[in-house]
């Protein structure tokens, strides 16, 4: 369980500040001479957005699974414990519980961050200065009823204005860029999902479960 419990913490504590990084660099950082292009706010937010699904799924997993070790070996506390401050031998509920919180919290806030910054793509053709249509999903279905015989051939942004290239705008790949958010956005729910499966119908609901909803 140790182990486990180790993951759980580093990818924790990892992610907390990188996602705060990554929020600022999204609007440009600290140090920019001039705010970053619609486009390039829009690829930067879909990096934090995978990011956050990959830390999501495995704190939801490590979870999940520490929980069923917990319950085969019937320890009373189903919670990993957050190595940084205990032990398997010492542990501290009011720790293990704003661990999960704060955890959760985190993942549940950048998501929401960059989910909503990304949902206002709209994609491009790969040279052009307006979107193939207006909005997250005609835009999306104007790409995919085109197809694409040689790419690049789309952006989730604009890509060139009145002043030439703009730089830091992400191809749009078809199946590819908006499938990977799907398959991660997938194998969160089932962690998450298996999180909660941990307790048989017989067994009082814990706060665990309550925390888990309310992070993730």
């Amino acid at each position: 369980m140790t182990p486990l419990a180790k993951l759980w913490t580093w990818t924790g504590q990892s992610f907390i500040p990188l996602a705060v990084a990554w929020a600022v660099y999204v609007r440009n950082g600290l140090l920019a001479d001039k705010p970053p292009t619609d486009g390039a706010i829009i690829s930067r937010a879909y990096w934090g957005l995978l990011i956050t699904f990959a830390a999501g799924i495995v704190l939801s997993w490590t979870f999940a699974l520490y929980a069923r070790a917990a319950k085969e070996k019937h320890s009373s506390n189903p919670i990993p414990a957050n190595t940084s401050f205990e032990t398997e031998n010492n542990r501290n509920l009011v720790i293990s519980w704003a661990t999960v919180c704060a955890f959760g919290l985190a993942v549940t806030l950048a998501l929401i961050v960059f989910g909503v910054r990304y949902g206002q793509s709209a994609i491009y053709a790969w040279d052009a200065q307006s979107p193939l249509a207006q909005g997250f999903w005609a835009s999306r279905i104007k790409a995919y009823e085109l197809g694409c015989a040689s790419q690049p051939c789309f952006a989730v942004g604009q890509r060139f204005d009145a002043g030439g290239p703009v730089y830091g705008v992400n191809e749009y790949i078809l199946y590819v860029t908006d499938g990977a958010i799907a398959v991660l956005a997938v194998l969160l729910l089932v962690g998450v999902l298996f999180l909660f499966s941990r307790n048989s119908p017989d067994e009082p609901q814990t706060g665990v479960n309550f925390c888990a909803f309310a992070a993730f």
